[in-house]
């Protein structure tokens, strides 16, 4: 079968094997949620070599290393924190995965790194720190050569105007952005702008992108739908006015003409893997091979 070349899904819960039978050109792999570490360490391995060996396209959503010394949610991201050793110690956990990933050949890497945070009272201070961690990063992924895709967020009352993320990430050669569409859903919500719009904007500003979906209105630890299934898997029956978050037809027509990384999610606690299939199939007439 001939693969879609822009259009992938996170392996957590589906095979490589599985996705390329499903006419998928591409895969991202991390450690996801569930499981021990080690057992998660184990098949994020695996994964990788599998799509070696297997000559798929894939990315690499960071952090996949973890070590004691550092005590926090792996998928935290404090790099613009107001903690200073909060954000040396994001650094070091980076620079310490992309030390053990370098053998593999991945795309680009995926970063959660606005985090969450209050509105600063020095704005110097903040606008400072924010340039200092992108020259960071930036410096981080020329040293390893890589491509860094910084995942939007609007949690962080400091960096959540995405026409900021667009024109301040550009400057830099080895970062871009991943437009997530379920987190820039809840940013909508959370800053009071208007979806669609900050959509078709990022769309044509960002490098990647990751779609999933929810229902109904409230954000994170207040959405009912998000704390009971995570992140839905798109499907074209999805539509606003029955409650989901968006029509999923219109927002993957304006991600998918972009002809840049796509990837799929999901979890599978909503309807389980047969939803994930077929809402797969739902999407893939909007992909070229």
């Amino acid at each position: 079968m001939e693969r879609l070349i822009n259009l992938g899904v996170n392996v957590v819960n589906i095979s490589i094997k599985e996705a390329i039978a499903l006419g998928l050109g591409r895969v991202e792999i991390s450690l996801g949620k569930e499981k021990e570490y080690k057992d998660k360490l184990r098949k994020f391995i695996e994964n990788v070599n599998d799509a070696e060996i297997l000559k798929i396209p894939y990315s690499i959503h960071l952090p996949v290393y973890i070590e004691d010394w550092y005590p926090y949610d792996y998928f935290s991201a404090f790099f613009i924190d107001e903690d200073e050793k909060k954000r040396e110690i994001s650094f070091k956990l980076l620079e310490h995965n992309l030390q053990n990933l370098k053998k593999y050949s991945a795309d680009y890497y995926v970063l959660h790194f606005p985090g969450i945070s209050a509105k600063w009272s020095n704005t110097k201070k903040f606008n400072d720190t924010l340039k200092y961690s992108l020259n960071q990063l930036n410096t981080i992924a020329e040293k390893y050569k890589v491509k860094i895709n910084l995942e939007y967020f609007g949690s962080n009352k400091n960096f959540f105007d995405y026409n900021d993320w667009i024109n301040t990430i550009k400057n830099y050669k080895n970062l871009g952005i991943l437009l997530d569409t379920g987190h820039l859903y809840f940013a909508s919500l959370m800053n009071n702008f208007d979806f669609t719009k900050a959509l078709k904007a990022l769309a044509s500003s960002s490098d990647a992108f990751h779609i999933w979906t929810v229902i109904g209105d409230g954000v994170y630890s207040q959405s009912k739908s998000y704390q009971k299934y995570h992140h839905i898997a798109p499907h074209l029956e999805q539509l606003k006015k029955n409650g989901w978050a968006f029509d999923t037809k219109k927002v993957v027509e304006i991600i998918a003409k972009e002809n840049k990384p796509v990837i799929i999610e999901p979890s599978i606690k909503y309807k389980g893997i047969d939803y994930l299939i077929k809402g797969i199939n739902s999407i893939k007439k909007f992909f070229t091979v």
